[in-house]
């Protein structure tokens, strides 16, 4: 591995997730911005939630917080900005995702921790990488003009199941 790489291990892989959702739920609570632009946010939250689900879930005992948070976001993929109810579900959202930050993230990382020797964790983070590096997903609304349309995936009806099913495909090559 030369200097230029980050680090994999799985456990770092996972902890930088976590740090991204909890900043990303920041800035949404922050409430700035159009209700066009809060949507295109929440979008990608969601799509950052889901790439972090399929890393994580195969070390969970059940989905705990992240059940809550996946019914959840199946709701918000049909609510339009302007909804009442998009504010209530986002709230409610931010809130399982808060939870699975500090209370059941890192017991998983904990037990990956104890139960995985550093080179099975670094080979468990290069494949969450790679896999994440392969599967196309939604940009944040800064960067949405730098990612050509056809590349990305776009919310919507289906948003959750299409991103799921996009990150737990092998990439081929």
């Amino acid at each position: 591995m030369n200097g230029n790489q980050p680090a994999t291990d799985l456990t770092t892989v996972l902890a930088g997730d976590h740090r991204e959702l909890d900043r990303l739920c920041t800035e949404l609570e922050l409430g700035q911005g159009s209700p066009e632009n809060r949507k295109d946010l929440a979008d990608h939250l969601i799509a950052e939630l889901v790439r972090h689900a399929v890393a994580e879930e195969s070390f969970l005992d059940g989905d705990g917080d992240l059940a809550e948070a996946d019914g959840l976001m199946r709701q918000l993929e049909g609510a339009g900005p302007q909804e009442p109810r998009f504010e209530r579900l986002l709230g409610g959202l931010i809130r399982a995702i808060r939870r699975h930050v500090r209370e059941e993230g890192p017991a998983v990382v904990r037990e990956i921790r104890r139960s995985c020797s550093a080179e099975r964790r670094a080979e468990l983070g290069r494949a969450v990488v790679e896999r994440r590096d392969a599967a196309p997903t939604l940009p944040h609304p800064d960067l949405a003009d730098r990612v050509p349309q056809a590349d990305q995936l776009w919310p919507g009806p289906g948003f959750v199941d299409r991103a799921r099913a996009a990150l737990r495909t092998p990439a081929s090559g």
